[in-house]
């Protein structure tokens, strides 16, 4: 059937150390560009009455990145959080993370707790970040949740219950910015039956325009499921 606009709408929001440095700027910078061009996306799916986004901010891969980096992204995380709580309370979204949790900074864990708290009644756009996710170590971690007298009888519903994402639906429209054409360990269960988009923009660059004609491409697009 064709499509009306996604339920959920998952990004791997690439490219920001190349418009980095395509236009001659630190690195840090383009994280930076970043988030701001994040808070923009964020408002169109509100607009289109998107009911979940789910952004990948930060692979099990990313560690291997130098040590400078990844201590700026972390900041970055921390303060981001305090930039957009105000953001996040007006428009009405809560906010959830997920991936393994565990080796972050205390510091930032706390934040992340008190954020899903203080968003976990707010209704209008359910957010999810993905910080030190990867499909394949989510569905280890899954695995291991299955108690083990029913592991044998275990069912793809069983296992699905038991991921990150559990409580939300499949993923309905994928989106990869930068140009490149690959899922990159993300959401791969989740996006068994959803329509890819690849578009060669990097994230800083990629509008709020970009973003609805992608939305309005996924309208003309008819799903079939595998049938």
């Amino acid at each position: 059937m064709f499509s009306q606009d996604p339920v959920h709408v998952a990004i791997i929001m690439d490219g920001n150390r190349r418009w980095a440095k395509g236009n001659s700027f630190p690195i840090f910078y383009g994280h930076r560009r970043g988030v701001y061009r994040t808070s923009k996306i964020v408002q169109v799916a509100i607009k289109r009455k998107i009911h979940y986004l789910t952004l990948f901010a930060f692979s099990t891969e990313n560690w291997q990145r130098s040590a400078l980096e990844v201590t700026y992204l972390m900041r970055l995380f921390t303060r981001s959080i305090d930039r957009y709580t105000a953001f996040l309370q007006k428009e009405a979204i809560c906010i959830h993370f997920i991936g393994d949790l565990a080796p972050l900074k205390n510091d930032l864990r706390d934040k992340i707790t008190a954020i899903q708290e203080k968003t976990r009644h707010n209704t209008k756009l359910f957010l999810t970040i993905a910080i030190n996710y990867g499909s394949r170590d989510e569905l280890i971690r899954a695995i291991k949740k299955i108690p083990p007298d029913e592991f044998s009888n275990c069912s793809w519903e069983s296992i699905r219950k038991q991921l990150d994402t559990g409580d939300i639906p499949d993923v309905d429209l994928f989106i990869r910015t930068s140009g490149e054409q690959r899922l990159s360990n993300f959401l791969l269960l989740q996006s068994a039956y959803a329509e890819l988009f690849f578009n060669k923009k990097h994230w800083p660059e990629f509008t709020q325009q970009d973003f609805e004609m992608v939305l309005d491409e996924y309208r003309l697009r008819k799903r079939n499921f595998g049938k």
